[in-house]
């Protein structure tokens, strides 16, 4: 499953932090950036170990929802919606009440920001 991680450098900390939004609580850290992927990567297999293990909701990723919300001040919604061929009136509807993108839809918006 992919989702979306931030990593950042924290002064208060002294280290480079790594979140995943989606998974709540999901947070690690390292020394440099590297090390911080990759214990956020052990992280993550905790979480969601735990999660299935306990029988707690699993979020899907939503990565193109994340990404749109990271740059969206800089995107032309009306060409990225031509772009991927949803209707602009329901892109823009989905980002404002924070729906999920169905599976076809967070394909072509990542297929059109270049996003794996």
């Amino acid at each position: 499953m992919k989702y979306l991680t931030k990593i950042y450098w924290s002064e208060e900390d002294e280290a480079y932090v790594a979140e995943v939004p989606a998974l709540h609580g999901c947070v690690s850290h390292g020394g440099t950036y590297a090390e911080a992927a990759e214990n956020i990567q052990e992280a993550m297999e905790i979480w969601l170990e735990s999660a299935q293990k306990h029988s707690d909701p699993i979020p899907e990723p939503d990565i193109a929802m994340e990404e749109i919300g990271r740059i969206s001040p800089f995107l032309n919604l009306s060409k990225l919606a031509k772009l991927a061929g949803i209707n602009k009136h329901t892109l823009a509807s989905k980002l404002r009440r924070k729906s999920r993108f169905s599976p076809e839809e967070a394909r072509a918006i990542c297929n059109v920001l270049g996003i794996v």
